[in-house]
């Protein structure tokens, strides 16, 4: 829940740094001997005196009162429990007399309503019972109470065989069936003849002798003790009191019908108390009805009262006493908190120094904003000046944007509405002439007793840096997904790529052929040759397809650069308008990489072709390639750069912009922003696929009517050696060496076979791989080398010539495919492959392979 600020107490904390006062307080005792002091102290003695003998007068008259109250209230007692003890006399007397003279005889039913109407006429009477000599009812008032055993009651022994016309009190006795005892009052009555024929019994209430002194108690501490004249108790209003253990046995005085007196007697709290005793002897019966009192509890009121008197004896004399004195040592203390105040101040404004954070305050009924110097800065405005007003909490339209006023606002309506503990908001905040930052705010509201706002404060933190990391780490992410999406395209690609190449390499190599066979300048001519163009045009298409699809299974050979981007930039600009500015800066040395030129050339021709149409008619194109030397590790756009150096080809034109819906799409396959001007999405897929194989980063600066800049960033390692030079296969054909040609594709062997027959081998051509291996495994010394397909149904090309490795470990091993997936160059190494050949396939490669493999020494 939101705490309630209007009744917490805010406390100050004090930091205790162990220095010593500059000057040490005077000492108490050292002015007690003052004559300024004793004076007042013999005055206030004597007032304290006077005040003594007062309270104990009070307490005295207090005792008396009690006594003369607890005599009034026993005596009233005594009298009540004598009526009551009379009339029960007087009926069973009367019941006793009807018996003996004859008025009715205890066995018929005019016997028990005799019963019933005296029992009902009796004050607390519960019963009446007719008892003959052996103790057996004979008749009962009230004939459906179980009765208990009287034969072995005192009060049944006392009044058998006793004087006609006696009664008798027997002790408490409990009836069958109920919790609380009764009262057994008894009288024998005796038969017309005068023998003794039983006893008359009357059951009664505690209410009997107890009479009505719950309702008269004068304090809840008050006790009624019914004794005998022996001291003997019989009856008490509480018996779970204890009463009669702490005060000992009492027997009242003999002769004296009401007396007081006050006996020590232990108390619950384990000391001993007074114990305020008043008593009152009966007239009919030889009992006293006792009242009592703890004098502790009776005096309460007056050591409450002493206590005050006393305490305020004692602060008069004190305060007389101490006045004149503290008022110095106040004055030195005073000197010394408002140095520590001093200090603690000062370390508080070095924490927050160090901290760098920003103290605010915002009054919503004033408007006002208290700022302290460190949020001043924050905010850009001066130190050592005071902020302008602002109608909600930190909010400069100049300073913040309308979308961080408005999260801000979110942010505390909700904090007031949900009354959480505080509020947490990061805004960005823009200076005049300064570059923007990040500014975290914490806060919490202050609410009245009713739960009115009344301020709003906090602290605030420049988190830049973090806000930066985080972004980095978005992209990083973002990078990784795309990288994803990208791999699980490119094996797509791939496969569709290897079945068009097989058709693309049937249509150019049989084109070729025929354009050898047709007449030079005839009309067959011509149509091949349009044929083969355009076949040259889906080589192409597939390349750029399979360019962001290879991951990392590109040429590795030594190319330069720098000659690559000239060659770009010369295609790039052959047909840009005379209007447009077009500049080419090669900053960068010759160097020489070892890579995959081709995907670099297309990389950059790419970009310098989308630069291009960006422009138009009108505007400005430029290419740079530069080195970087790199400090410290950066995040870009795409990837990042490690420390070291870097080759950098910087693209950038002044045409519309990428608008911000696209950049999350850029580099997906097929993705065009030009849809209707002919955009196949190959591009910047193609470009992506170059760097990402040569482990590079690309940086992209482009806003919507401010151009773009795209930057490739390559890593440049040590100097790579030249590959040894081949042989001349100008002239160079083969000794009719047996070349087994797999490929799933009929068509491509056939081809092969015809050129492999050409050059002087011997092929022997298999459109299914488990049908070559067969053949293969028949006669393993016949064949000199495999050139195979690699996708292929049931065998693939690495695991036929595994295979036929393992039967024939001299064989020459070579690959063929558009395709071979992820890591394919170390598989097809593991397996014993010793070239791998890209389709459609270049005769002058294969022929170069094959003469450096044949003729390489064994």
């Amino acid at each position: 829940m939101f705490p309630d600020h209007s009744t917490t107490p805010i406390s100050e904390l004090s930091l205790d740094d162990g220095g010593a006062s500059a000057a040490r307080a005077p000492r108490w005792r050292e002015l007690l001997l003052d004559r300024a002091v004793i004076l007042p102290l013999l005055i206030a003695a004597c007032l304290v005196a006077g005040l003594g003998v007062g309270l104990a007068t009070l307490r005295q008259q207090l005792l008396d009162s009690e006594e003369r109250m607890l005599a009034a209230l026993s005596s009233a007692l005594a009298d009540q429990a004598d009526s009551a003890l009379a009339a029960a006399q007087t009926a069973m007397q009367a019941t006793a007399e009807e018996i003996a003279g004859g008025a009715w005889t205890p066995d018929t039913a005019v016997a028990g309503a005799v019963l019933r109407a005296r029992a009902a006429a009796l004050p607390a009477a519960r019963q009446m019972l007719l008892l003959d000599a052996r103790a057996r009812v004979l008749q009962a008032a009230d004939a459906s109470l179980v009765e208990p055993a009287h034969g072995r009651a005192d009060y049944f022994h006392s009044a058998a065989g006793a004087a006609p016309g006696s009664a008798h009190i027997g002790a408490p006795a409990t009836w069958p069936g109920h919790r609380t005892p009764w009262i057994p009052l008894s009288m024998p009555w005796y038969s017309p003849d005068g023998r003794h024929h039983g006893v008359i019994v009357v059951a009664a209430d505690t209410a009997l002798l107890l009479g009505g002194f719950d309702r008269r108690r004068p304090a809840p501490d008050a006790r009624l003790r019914v004794l005998r004249t022996d001291g003997t108790p019989l009856l008490e209003s509480e018996p779970s009191s204890g009463w009669p253990e702490r005060a000992g046995t009492l027997r009242p005085p003999t002769g004296v019908a009401a007396w007081t007196q006050i006996v020590d007697a232990p108390g619950d709290d384990g000391q001993t108390h007074g114990l305020l005793l008043a008593g009152h002897a009966m007239q009919r019966a030889p009992l006293a009805v006792v009242l009592s009192r703890d004098t502790h509890v009776v005096l309460a009121d007056w050591r409450l009262q002493a206590w005050l008197v006393g305490g305020f004896a004692l602060a008069a004399l004190l305060v007389t006493t101490v006045l004149s004195l503290r008022h110095a040592r106040e004055q030195r203390w005073r000197e010394h908190s408002q140095r520590d105040l001093q200090r603690q101040r000062e370390r508080a404004a070095r924490a927050f120094a160090a901290a760098r954070e920003g103290l605010w305050e915002w009054d919503p009924v004033s408007e006002r904003h208290y700022l302290s110097p460190r949020m001043r800065e924050l905010l850009g405005f001066d130190a050592s000046a005071s902020a302008p007003p602002a109608t909600h909490a930190l909010s400069w339209p100049e300073r913040v944007s309308e979308d961080d006023r408005r999260r801000l606002r979110e942010a505390i309506d909700a904090h007031v509405r949900e009354r959480t503990r505080d509020f947490s908001v990061t805004l960005r905040v823009t200076p005049p002439g300064e570059p923007p930052r990040h500014v975290r705010l914490r806060g919490q509201g202050l609410r009245d007793a009713q739960g009115a706002l009344l301020l709003l404060a906090g602290t605030a933190y420049d988190v830049s840096d973090e806000v930066a990391v985080s972004e980095a780490a978005r992209r990083l992410d973002e990078q990784l997904q795309r990288a994803r999406q990208f791999e699980a395209l490119g094996a797509l690609a791939g496969g569709v790529a290897h079945d068009f190449n097989n058709v693309l390499a049937a249509i150019l190599g049989f084109g070729e052929r025929a354009r050898a066979l047709a007449p030079e300048g005839s009309a067959l001519a011509g149509h091949v040759q349009h044929m083969l163009s355009a076949g040259e045009r889906g080589k192409t298409l597939v390349a750029r397809m399979m360019a962001f699809g290879r991951t990392g299974q590109g040429l590795r050979q030594p190319y330069r650069p720098r000659a690559l981007v000239q060659e770009a930039w010369t295609l790039a600009v052959q047909d840009v308008p005379e209007g447009v500015d077009a500049r080419l800066e090669l900053d960068a040395e010759d160097l020489e990489l070892v890579g995959d030129g081709v995907a670099f050339f297309e990389a950059a021709l790419n970009l310098m072709r989308n630069a291009a149409q960006a422009v138009g008619a009108r505007g400005r194109l430029r290419a740079r390639l530069f080195t970087e030397e790199v400090q410290s590790p950066r995040v870009l756009w795409q990837g990042s750069l490690r420390p070291g150096r870097w080759l950098g080809l910087l693209v950038e034109d002044d045409g519309p912009g990428i608008e911000p819906a696209h950049l999350p799409h850029l580099l997906e396959p097929f993705y065009s922003t030009r849809g209707a001007q002919g955009g196949t999405g190959l591009g910047l897929a193609v470009v992506h696929a170059a760097v990402r194989d040569a482990h590079g980063a690309i940086e992209l600066r482009t806003a919507p009517g401010e151009g773009t800049a795209i930057t490739l960033h390559l890593p440049l390692p040590e100097p790579a050696a030249h590959p040894a030079p081949g042989h001349d296969a100008g002239a160079w054909s083969g000794q009719g060496e047996v070349v087994m040609v797999v490929d799933d594709e009929p068509a491509l062997v056939a081809l092969l076979e015809e050129h492999l027959a050409e050059r002087g081998f011997e092929p022997r051509g298999f459109s299914d791989a488990e049908r070559a291996w067969h053949a293969f495994e028949a006669e393993p010394a016949l064949f000199a080398a495999v050139l195979s397909d690699q996708a292929m149904p049931r065998l693939s090309g690495l695991e036929l010539i595994e295979r036929c490795r393992r039967l024939s470990p001299g064989v020459v091993a070579l690959i063929a495919t558009a395709y071979g997936g992820t890591d394919f160059g170390a598989r097809a190494s593991a397996a014993g492959v010793q070239a791998v050949l890209s389709k459609p396939l270049n005769w002058a490669e294969l022929d170069a392979v094959l003469q450096r493999l044949l003729h390489a020494p064994r």
